[in-house]
């Protein structure tokens, strides 16, 4: 019996972090130079040789103010996409296509030049748009570092969009990244009324080859009302408190790569997620008594919390101690599995 109750709760263990775990920041120790990503050749990704990408451990997110949305509006991660193919529903006039890569469970869209658009998806107003993406630049290079521009907007006609990337959009929010030896520049612009909303000075990454280059950067966009917030992992990038388009309605993205040198594949992308805005955690937990989250991340096969966490845990945190809430954490994958063994009379 008491061998049956050890089986059981290692198996609910094993439930909870196969299902509570997402794929963590990694650098891929590939057999090219630092930086380079290597593909794999079969529809397996899974493999040693990878590490926590660049210094981002959990002190340096002790700041991280970013909270995961609660109701997913899109998602993808090309699981359902045939490797060497591109995905199917979105559009491009480049050159794109699904990948595995080596170290890194799950597929990737590698972009290597052209516009690639997303199908479409009604944003909320209030929203939260997370992505992963691979910086594989070539370290030593004579050649000019190829950008990357990240756009979402609305009423884009795609076939026009795809042929003219001066094409004027009503309403939009973009991001442009220009890459140096070791430092990179972001610049942000929005539109409102086809007419220039905002458009912000450089923002300067420092070292963004050493904590970023050949290593998943998880991106994350907070719009809440004309705020809007910008995460590389855990450095914010930018706060501004009259960017966002006043009634937008976007529903599309757009990826922007340069042709690149053949045989350096810039950049890859998964894990795209749109969700609803910020949740108000004191009305959930004081008017409905419950609160439900899926932002709190465990690293795959151990019980460690992803850094990533923080921004959550410190909301609920500050909520609870805010209105001297009491409250019991239940873990519904745990939760799930006892109620599954109860059924087949596996004593819990």
């Amino acid at each position: 019996m008491k061998k049956l109750k050890e089986k059981a709760s290692n198996v609910a263990s094993d439930l909870i972090v196969k299902k509570g775990a997402e794929k963590a920041e990694r650098t891929v120790d590939g057999k090219g130079s630092k930086g380079t990503v290597q593909e794999t050749k079969s529809g397996s990704a899974e493999g040693k040789g990878v590490k926590e990408s660049g210094k981002a451990g959990t002190t340096s997110y002790s700041k991280f103010d970013f909270v995961p949305g609660e109701k997913i509006v899109f998602a993808e991660n090309f699981e359902q996409d045939v490797i060497g193919e591109f995905p199917l529903k979105w559009f491009t006039n480049g050159n794109a296509e699904v990948v595995t890569v080596e170290g890194l469970a799950g597929k990737w869209l590698k972009l290597v030049s052209g516009l690639t658009l997303s199908p479409t998806a009604p944003f909320p107003k209030n929203f939260i748009l997370e992505y992963d993406m691979i910086v594989n630049l070539p370290v030593k290079t004579s050649a000019i570092y190829p950008h990357w521009q990240f756009q979402i907007f609305e009423r884009g006609d795609k076939a026009v969009k795809l042929s003219y990337d001066g094409y004027k959009l009503k309403n939009s929010l973009s991001y442009e990244i220009s890459f140096q030896d070791q430092f990179a520049d972001v610049t942000l612009t929005a539109t409102e009324n086809a007419r220039v909303k905002i458009r912000t000075d450089r923002a300067k990454m420092d070292d963004f080859e050493e904590n970023y280059g050949g290593g998943v950067v998880h991106v994350a966009m907070a719009a809440q009302d004309e705020r809007l917030r910008i995460w590389f992992n855990a450095e914010k990038v930018f706060d501004l408190p009259l960017a966002v388009p006043i009634n937008h309605n976007f529903n599309q993205m757009m990826f922007y790569s340069a042709k690149v040198k053949e045989g350096y594949p810039a950049f890859y992308i998964s894990n795209v997620k749109l969700s609803e805005g910020k949740p108000d955690l004191r009305s959930k937990l004081m008017d409905e008594g419950r609160f439900v989250t899926n932002g709190i991340q465990f690293d795959p096969g151990s019980d460690n919390i992803k850094p990533v966490s923080m921004g959550i845990l410190g909301e609920i945190s500050k909520a609870i101690k805010d209105n001297n809430i009491k409250v019991k954490v239940i873990d519904t994958v745990c939760e799930e599995y006892l109620s599954q063994t109860r059924k087949l009379d596996i004593p819990g």
